[in-house]
């Protein structure tokens, strides 16, 4: 396939932490493309500035974005109903529309709804559960070596791989699928350690005189329940898979748990072929 990266200027509406992060690898790994950020919030907007990340930074969407030929979204899930009016008439034809959630087939839906006749790609760093507000956590590196899913709309797939130039540019492994497959396989390996985590949270910070025995196992399994409930709960809730694959895991739990009471061999195992997963799965 020939594979043709849109030109910039690019857009990024959005300065959290992987809006910000993109802003920042864009102006690192790109100096040359312009760059129109979007952000509200003024602070942001001055710091964008001041960091010369970019010499365009707008309060909300405006015509300087009919200039941009890809633009990602990077807001929470939430506020996409409001802001796809208002970008409606500032995206050209022919530019491109991506986004960053965690979750694809829902969001490719509601764009369809609002832009019937947009380019879009659906895209998703995995870049780990962490606080996704303030530009001041953002930082260039965010997406060094770490997966990014591309979904587009069928027959669009020589957008993705254009797309996936831009990510790559930044360092990013870019993995081409259907929304759909996106969504059934992060809902074990994305929503589930998230749901896991707020169920361990709950029931540790119920134990009396937990919090003078926390080590660093408990520190790191809890570390997703710390992510923003508008970015991941909400994406577990539009994800129709991750119910399914949650009770599957409390199966498993209660499986080991019997095993661990009545069958110490049998669990030992059990251990064995879990750690041998991790090791497939994420190795170091």
């Amino acid at each position: 396939m020939n594979v043709t990266p849109p030109e910039p200027p690019y857009g990024v509406i959005g300065l959290g932490l992987v809006g910000g992060s993109l802003a920042r690898a864009l102006a690192r790994s790109l100096p040359e493309a312009r760059l129109v950020v979007v952000e509200p919030d003024p602070s942001a907007r001055a710091a964008a500035l001041r960091d010369r990340i970019s010499k365009d930074a707008l309060e909300a969407p405006g015509p300087l974005l009919s200039e941009c030929n890809l633009i990602f979204l990077c807001v929470p899930t939430t506020e996409l109903p409001g802001l796809l009016p208002q970008l409606a008439p500032h995206l050209r034809p022919d530019a491109i529309l991506a986004d960053v959630l965690p979750v694809k087939a829902s969001v490719e839906r509601m764009v369809a709804e609002a832009l019937p006749d947009a380019r879009f790609v659906g895209c998703h760093p995995l870049v780990g559960g962490r606080d996704p507000t303030g530009w001041s956590r953002s930082r260039p590196d965010l997406f060094v070596g770490r997966p990014v899913a591309l979904c587009p709309r069928d027959g669009q797939e020589s957008l993705a791989a254009g797309v996936g130039t831009v990510w790559a540019a930044l360092g990013a492994r870019p993995v081409v699928l259907p929304a759909e497959e996106h969504d059934r396989i992060v809902a074990a390996t994305n929503h589930a350690p998230y749901l896991t985590a707020l169920g361990l949270a709950r029931v540790a910070a119920a134990t009396p005189g937990a919090e003078r025995l926390v080590g660093r196992g408990l520190e790191e399994a809890l570390r997703l329940a710390g992510s923003a409930p508008e970015i991941l709960a909400t994406a577990v809730a539009a994800n129709p898979f991750a119910p399914a694959v949650i009770r599957v895991l409390a199966d498993e739990l209660v499986r080991l748990a019997d095993l661990a009471e009545n069958d110490p061999a049998g669990f030992e195992a059990a251990a064995a072929e879990a750690r041998e997963a991790r090791a497939r799965l994420a190795p170091e």
